[in-house]
């Protein structure tokens, strides 16, 4: 028998074709897929990230800074005494400690001690008891700027604005 090559090509790929057909893929539609290969709900990923940003950000709430002091006093400015007031609100709600910002490079311990204390006394006189315990010098969450270095990065924001806008 003398079958051409086209032919039996054709045979065998009609052959496979059927073949493929008659069995299919073998699998059941009433499998159920792993757990591991569905996405996860919506916010399932990123609400524990979002949490643990909002639990730092109610933290830094309780800071006492550096500039909320007049000079190198323990005497609280206007801002400040508005900010221990709220402090007074929420302290006994939340697990945070009331941070007093030391002084630049921890240079003056006396004052940065002195700062706590007031704190404690004036929190105290706003009913919220004692909280000496949980009054800690130490650094901020940010560092912040200086004057100087302030007035450097405002007057460089400004120039790369006008820069930009004559282009």
């Amino acid at each position: 028998m003398n079958v051409t090559l086209p032919a039996q090509l054709f045979s065998t790929s009609l052959l496979l074709v059927t073949l493929t057909l008659a069995t299919g893929c073998q699998s059941s539609r009433n499998e159920i897929s792993p757990d591991y290969d569905r996405p996860f709900p919506v916010g399932a990923v990123t609400d524990a990230f979002w949490e643990t940003q909002q639990t730092n950000a109610e933290a830094a709430d309780f800071i006492f800074h550096d500039h909320e002091f007049v000079g190198e006093t323990a005497e609280l400015t206007p801002e400040a005494i508005h900010h221990l007031e709220q402090v007074a609100l929420r302290i006994e709600h939340v697990p945070f400690p009331i941070l007093v910002e030391q002084s630049e490079h921890g240079k003056n311990d006396k004052l940065d001690y002195e700062r706590g204390k007031m704190l404690a006394v004036q929190l105290a006189r706003l009913g919220a008891g004692d909280l000496s315990d949980r009054i800690v010098i130490g650094d901020s969450f940010a560092t912040g700027y200086t004057a100087v270095e302030g007035e450097q990065a405002y007057l460089d924001a400004l120039s790369s604005s006008v820069t930009q806008e004559r282009r």
